[in-house]
Parts: structure tokens; C-alpha cells; sequence
């Protein structure tokens, strides 16, 4: 690893809905976010559809610097942390939000604590309390390099076209 410390944890998760199990190959792990989030395609590739969602009133800032989002609704759905013969499953609830996002998931501090999970960014790996002893979920540095140069791109797109909206006053 390049530069240890200096990537984000990005790793496969497996999400169970009511129709479909499917298993996403980048989940960012984000203990600096108070919410898990939910990107609308992930939802969509679920199966779950807007009948299945709770309201919200969630609120938050700076997922692009300057910029608000209210997310859709709400979820709960059951996240799969571990491997096929060592894992916990545990029902966790997920802002649904209406961007797009390199990642399929962000697991935040309230999906962290569920789990009584620790991450370590300088390793990339995550450490958990599992039912046969401890479990350890690693990061790929790799997969987070990519992420990170998506995201940067469809950041720098959003605020392009913000400061454009702005100057045209619309």
C-alpha cells in the first residue's frame, strides 16, 4: 500500500431485501458520517420499490462541499458482515438518497455501532465481534483508489454545474 492511512475503507457487503440478496463490491465504511446512506441505484438493483420506504426528516450537508440533501425516505434492510462460515447479520436503517455515487452504500457510525465494529484506515480493515470469535472484514486499496477518482470527478461535476446554475440565476 502506496500511502497507508491515505485511502478510504472500501470493501464487498452483502445487503438482504425483501426480493433480492445481493452482494456490492464497493461499500465505503465512513466513520465520520452520523448516517448510512442508500444510493437510489443500489435500491434499485434490490428490487425495492418506493411503496417498501418509510418516511424521513433527515437532513444533511456536505456530501458536495456547500451543497444540502434531503434523502427520499428511509429503509431498513439487513447488512452481512464477515465470510459464508464466519459472519453477523443485523438489520440496519439507510437514508435513501436520490445521487450518484461511485459507491453502492456508505455504512456510517450508526451501522458501526450495530455491528461494534473498529475500523482501521491505515490497515483498511475493519474488526467485529462475530458468534465463533473475531471477525475481520479488509479493505481493498485498490477499489478505493478507484472510488476516489470517480468520486472526484462527479463532485467536480456537481459543483460545475451549481456555479453554472448560479450565473445564469436560475
Amino acid at each position: 500500500m502506496p500511502t497507508p492511512g491515505g485511502y478510504a475503507l472500501v470493501h464487498d457487503r452483502t445487503i438482504v431485501a425483501e426480493r433480492r440478496t445481493c452482494r456490492f463490491s464497493w461499500v465505503l465504511v465512513d466513520s465520520g458520517n452520523n448516517i448510512n446512506i442508500l444510493y437510489r441505484d443500489t435500491m434499485t438493483q434490490l428490487g425495492i420499490e418506493a411503496t417498501h420506504l418509510q418516511p424521513t426528516r433527515m437532513l444533511f450537508h456536505d456530501i458536495v462541499s456547500g451543497l444540502s440533501c434531503s434523502p427520499v425516505d428511509r429503509i431498513r434492510l439487513d447488512v452481512l458482515l464477515g465470510t459464508n462460515d464466519h459472519f453477523r447479520r443485523g438489520p440496519i436503517w439507510f437514508e435513501v438518497v436520490d445521487l450518484s455515487s461511485p459507491y453502492h452504500v456508505l455504512l456510517g457510525r450508526p451501522a458501526l455501532a450495530k455491528f461494534m465494529a473498529v475500523p482501521h484506515y491505515a490497515y483498511l480493515k475493519m474488526k467485529l465481534p462475530g458468534p465463533k470469535g473475531l471477525i475481520t472484514v479488509v479493505g481493498d486499496y485498490k477499489k478505493s483508489l478507484e472510488c476516489a477518482k470517480a468520486g472526484s470527478k462527479m463532485a467536480e461535476s456537481l459543483v460545475v454545474t451549481e456555479e453554472r446554475r448560479q450565473s445564469t440565476g436560475s
